[in-house]
């Protein structure tokens, strides 16, 4: 738990604005939250107590999206994810924080840059493509809290109707959250540290993702995805300046 308030807000600040992008877009939670966030904590902490904050915001979308989910199109895609999901644990637990910085901050910065630039390349059998696609999402849920981009570039890359990307995304994004739970255990990342802290940045979570829900019906999501990849580039170089600083 952080003994700065002026931390403390800067946190709160960094939840609120995740919530909100993920509330209006269905991704991108940990992609704003994470870079910043790990400058001012070890990613030890972070990445474990952002987890019950991404389980929160993906109950609330997932309730509000249901009806769009398409489970036949999805389901090969987390199923792969818990099976790397042990390799991310391991990951976590042995870099220190500064590699670990620079690794998160490339992730974020690759993502951001291939979501801006519109690469697609359609892939006609998505079953086969799903196994190492989950595979990467879930390594990456585990080791850095960003299972998004490569689920993301996924059904970018796909053209998969709008109202079913946010669903999906955020189904997967919650399976993958439940299961990654007990090996957190297992592996003592959870801690008293990391679930206080986590407690404290919970109402400013459910205050962004709340009004993000509410802006997803007024607000033109192709503009506000733009805003979104802006600040998730300039959180990710951030990251990579601050680790290998």
């Amino acid at each position: 738990m952080p003994d700065d308030p002026l931390i403390l807000i800067a946190l709160l600040a960094a939840v609120f604005f995740a919530g909100l992008t993920q509330g209006t877009t269905g991704f991108g939670f940990a992609l704003v939250a994470v870079p910043p966030m790990t400058i001012l904590v070890d990613p030890q902490i972070i990445v474990p107590a952002l987890l019950v904050q991404t389980l929160m915001t993906g109950t609330l979308i997932l309730l509000h999206a249901r009806k769009h989910l398409c489970i036949n199109r999805m389901w090969l895609l987390p199923l792969s994810g818990v099976a790397g999901i042990p390799a991310g644990t391991l990951i976590l637990v042995v870099l220190d924080p500064g590699p670990l910085r620079v690794l998160i901050g490339i992730v974020v910065v690759i993502a951001a840059l291939a979501m801006m630039a519109g690469f697609r390349r359609p892939i006609r059998n998505e079953r086969v493509a799903s196994v190492p696609v989950g595979f990467v999402s879930g390594t990456l849920s585990a080791s850095t809290g960003l299972s998004g981009p490569p689920v993301i570039f996924f059904y970018t890359n796909q053209s998969v109707d709008i109202r079913e990307f946010r669903a999906n995304i955020v189904a997967h994004f919650f399976i993958m959250n439940i299961a990654t739970i007990p090996i957190y255990i297992i592996s003592g990342l959870f801690t008293g540290e990391n679930l206080l802290l986590s407690a404290q940045l919970l109402p400013a979570t459910l205050v962004g993702v709340t009004s993000g829900i509410v802006i997803n019906r007024w607000v033109r999501e192709a503009l506000f995805r733009r805003i979104a990849l802006g600040l998730i580039l300039a959180s990710g170089t951030i990251a990579v300046v601050s680790g290998a600083l």
